[in-house]
Parts: structure tokens; sequence; C-alpha cells
């Protein structure tokens, strides 16, 4: 769906999209602001895999995207007057500016309240993203102590699921960790990079985003 028509708009489920193709005409670094959304680069996804994933380590399913070379750039949206609460991440793998999306997107499950973006050849489901999970684990332990439970008996349970025990995990959390509810470390390998999300249990929706020509040249992850 383009941008172009005032009443699309709206009524279209992603009121960002024009805010993110003004913002990505004109590269940048760091956060920008565009009609009340507040667009920041985050970075680039690394990897020594040709594509990358985007997916739950506890859920059943996942997505994918080309790599670009030198690493993909991730930008994550937030409203400007809650800018601690993220409602999507555009990974972007293309060159030319995305400027509409197609109608409809992909589910992607995302049980344990985690999404996980990185580009790790492993064919283990868990392993690219154990790291993200113990870093999860001490953030949403902290929080708990402080009264917020529900993600972290989403967590747990997921966990309990997967066989996978916790016991020894941190569950004090590094500084900064998840500060604006995401966090960019690197892959266990130590050559790449993992982007984790805190997302909605309920399901995240992948939506092919496509430039003037018609091209597919990036991947927006709705979180809310």
């Amino acid at each position: 769906m383009s941008y172009d028509d005032d009443d699309d708009l709206d009524e279209f489920e992603y009121p960002y999209m024009p805010a993110l193709s003004t913002a990505l005409a004109d590269p940048f670094e760091g956060t920008r602001t565009v009609d009340g959304w507040r667009i920041e680069r985050l970075g680039l996804i690394q990897g020594s895999c040709d594509h990358g994933t985007i997916y739950d380590p506890l859920g059943p399913e996942g997505g994918g995207f080309p790599m670009r070379p030198g690493g993909t750039p991730v930008y994550l949206v937030a409203r400007e007057a809650a800018p601690g609460v993220p409602v999507a991440v555009l990974v972007h793998p293309g060159e030319t500016v995305p400027v509409s999306t197609e109608d409809c997107g992909d589910r992607v499950a995302t049980p344990s309240g985690l999404a996980v973006i990185h580009a790790n050849p492993s064919t283990t489901w868990i392993e690219p993203g154990t790291g993200m999970l113990k870093r999860a684990w001490a953030t949403l332990s902290a929080r708990a102590a402080g009264g917020e439970s529900w993600r972290m008996e989403r967590l747990r349970e997921m966990l309990q699921d997967a066989s996978v025990d916790p016991t020894d995990w941190p569950v004090e959390p590094a500084e900064g960790d998840f500060a604006n509810d995401w966090l960019m470390i690197p892959d266990e390998d130590g050559t790449g990079t993992v982007l984790g999300l805190l997302a909605d249990p309920d399901g995240s929706n992948t939506t092919e985003c496509l430039d003037a020509e018609g091209n597919t040249v990036a991947i927006l992850l709705t979180l809310d």
C-alpha cells in the first residue's frame, strides 16, 4: 500500500511508515523525530550468514531476509511521546528507500515475549538467541522484583516447555540492558550481532516494504 493517499493513511495499520520513508530518504545516525514518531538507528545486524533471521528462540517459527553486504541496518520506531515503548522495527537490507508496504504480512509467533534478529549460520534453533535469553531473563527478573512480573512468568513458562533450566543464569541485569525494551549484543561466535526486542507474547507481524519501483527492500516487524 502506498502512502500518497491521505484517505488510505487514516485507515492504514502502520501510520508511522510515512515518517520512516522520510527519515530514510536522508541517511542518519542516532535518532530523528518526524511527524510525532521517534526513529532510532540501532546499528547493523552482522554475521557470517547471507540471510538474517527474525524469530523467538523459544517459538515455533521465524522469518528471514537477505543480508546487506557489510551489515543490515535496523531502525526502531516509537511514538515521540512514549520513546521507551517501541512499536516496530524496520530491517533494511535494500539500498533504496521503502515507500509502501504489502497489503498483508506474516504472523511470527513470539510466545516468550522476546523477538531476536541475527545472521548466525547455526542450525541449532535456540543457540543463536541463548545469550539474549539470558540477558532478558536478568532484566525481567529485576522488573519482577519491582512488581512487573507478567513478562517474567511468561518467559519462565516457555523455558520450561523447551526444557531449558535457567537456574544458573544471572538475575542482575547489566546496566542499560533493555532500557527501551531492546538490546544489541555480540553473537555467540563473537563475529556478528544479535538484536533482542521485548515483543507481544500473543504474536508479532512481519510485512514486506517496497521501494518506488515495487522492489522488496525492507521488512517491518511490529511489536504491539
